[in-house]
């Protein structure tokens, strides 16, 4: 019975492979939306743990450094830095700007600061003198090459990778008197100032937040698309099964005739049963496997990195073939209702 489901797959093998096609496509697009959600609930928490420390102080009553546009004045590190337990305290200036037709972060950082994340702390000991450190990401932009920033040109010293955040935006690394004097008419502000040690009390009209409350305050902001993100997601999955049983039923109802010839032959509904089982399982396979081909091809295409967590792919693994089984079984019940009269143009 397994050759002659085959067989058929051979016979009638150009509609089974746009089927086949048409089902990867569906789950190829499921894959990498499931890598962009992943992203999404992912990208804060990279985010935070780019930086090192135990306390993030912010202004009163803000929610988390990365999500607001209310300053602290640059006199509260001092204060911060007196506070006894308190081993380090670093400000940051986080704003943003374009450069050419892309969005980009922008990260001022204090020279010297324990701050920065060691990757760009890193590239910027490399770097010459009074450069700046860009996100790979950033299109058209390499080493040596000049980029303008509030109305100043600005010499990429060095780059570096895994820096973007809020889907995926470059970031621009600078000293924060820069930044203040390019974006912030040379205001005295700072964004958050990151503590290491203990930290008792936070000067006057200031909040100290934990990494814990950070991550989740950026988390809060890519909500809504990261839940349209998940909707679309599910019904791409919904969308690929349903292809994949309208494939195996359909198939099922065009080979009416064959199983009558068959039954009449005497195979038992049983040995059909393996026979269609073996070819839905078979094709779903084959449909997730190409799938994955699929995937890879696309993220390359989107704008931002997109990873699909290895949970997909079990995903896709118990999709394609419970869905596989299901049609099979669906297609059985058919089966199993033929009449081996049919075999010599019976009703």
């Amino acid at each position: 019975m397994f050759r002659i489901s085959w067989r058929d797959l051979q016979w009638r093998r150009r509609r089974f492979t746009i089927a086949i096609l048409a089902a990867a496509l569906a789950f190829g697009l499921a894959l990498v939306m499931s890598g962009t959600d992943n992203t999404l609930h992912q990208e804060g928490v990279r985010t935070v743990r780019l930086f090192s420390s135990d306390h993030w102080v912010v202004a009163e009553d803000v929610s988390g450094p990365f999500t607001t546009t209310q300053f602290l004045p640059a006199s509260v590190v001092d204060q911060i830095r007196e506070q006894p337990g308190v081993e380090s305290a670093s400000p940051l200036l986080l704003g943003r700007t374009v450069i050419g037709e892309t969005d980009v972060n922008v990260v001022g950082y204090e020279p010297g600061g324990r701050s920065l994340p060691a990757k760009v702390a890193k590239a910027l000991a490399a770097s010459p003198a009074g450069t700046a450190v860009v996100d790979t990401s950033l299109p058209d932009v390499s080493t040596g090459d000049t980029v303008r920033v509030g109305g100043q040109d600005i010499v990429i010293g060095s780059e570096v990778s895994g820096t973007s955040y809020y889907f995926g935006a470059p970031t621009l690394f600078l000293p924060i008197t820069d930044v203040q004097r390019l974006l912030f008419a040379d205001q005295a502000v700072v964004t958050t100032v990151l503590v290491e040690g203990h930290l008792d009390s936070v000067p006057a009209g200031t909040a100290s937040l934990t990494d814990s409350q950070v991550r989740g305050d950026f988390t809060r902001v890519l909500k809504a698309s990261a839940d349209t993100f998940a909707l679309l997601n599910g019904l791409l999955w919904l969308m690929a099964a349903g292809i994949l049983a309208a494939m195996v039923y359909v198939g099922v109802l065009e080979r009416i005739r064959d199983f009558a010839t068959l039954k009449a032959t005497g195979a038992t509904n049983r040995s059909l049963a393996c026979g269609l089982l073996g070819q839905a399982v078979t094709l779903a396979v084959i449909a997730g496997a190409v799938s994955i081909g699929i995937s890879r091809a696309l993220i390359p295409a989107f704008p931002f990195t997109v990873e699909v967590p290895s949970s997909a792919y079990t995903q896709l693994a118990i999709v394609t073939v419970v869905v596989g089984s299901l049609a099979s079984l669906a297609g059985l019940r058919r089966v199993a209702r033929i009449d081996p009269a049919l075999a010599f143009g019976g009703a």
